[in-house]
């Protein structure tokens, strides 16, 4: 649970490696401090005994970066009466946000509106949306940058879709919280990606840590 939090904050972690024959990354011998890594993302699989095992992908952070986070880490004074001049310190959070050349279609598609809230925002730029991956594309989940694989949401829907606040059913409504998933003509949403999502990502009430 303290990982998923480090995703959602942005903070990084320290990672240390023991010594382990099978994993190439390790050092032959002993303990070694290999630097502040990102959490990149969760999701869970059934293990061998039929239990949930919840696996992380971490990415280490670069040097330059690293002191920015650190800077983060030290601790903030409180103010009961709040603060008229308050510190600032640099912070990064890393969220990757892929507009590619598919997800750009399907938005004008869904002329930017959210396929959850229908929710459509207006900046000085144009429409905002988000193209969400359903199955993602990096390993090891590798999933396709395809029409079928991609949804267009609202920044909101976004984020509590990735972090498995709900999931989608076959018939398109949703799990974890009420609605359904508007799919307009010409859209269609892939029952494979949908149910990799609910088997890696859903996490319902009793889905626990």
């Amino acid at each position: 649970r303290a990982l998923v939090t480090s995703e959602i904050e942005g903070m990084p972690v320290r990672v240390i490696r023991g010594n382990d024959r099978k994993n190439p990354f390790a050092p032959l011998s002993g303990y070694r401090y290999d630097g502040l890594f990102r959490v990149d993302s969760h999701w869970h699989e059934l293990g061998k005994a039929g239990f949930k095992v919840w696996r992380y992908r971490l990415v280490k952070i670069e040097a330059d970066i690293a002191t920015t986070h650190l800077s983060v880490m030290q601790p903030l004074e409180t103010y009961g009466d709040g603060n008229v001049s308050p510190s600032r310190k640099s912070s990064m959070v890393h969220r990757i946000i892929r507009d590619t050349k598919q997800a750009k279609v399907l938005k004008k598609h869904y002329k930017h509106a959210c396929q959850i809230c229908r929710a459509q925002i207006i900046t000085a730029g144009g429409p905002y949306a988000e193209a969400a991956h359903i199955r993602p594309l990096g390993a090891p989940h590798n999933g396709p940058d395809t029409p079928n694989n991609i949804l267009c949401l609202c920044p909101n829907h976004h984020v509590m879709f990735d972090l498995g606040a709900f999931s989608i059913a076959d018939d398109h409504t949703l799990l974890g919280m009420e609605g359904h998933l508007f799919v307009n003509a010409g859209h269609d949403v892939s029952a494979t990606h949908l149910a990799y999502h609910r088997t890696h990502y859903l996490n319902l009430p009793n889905s626990k840590f």
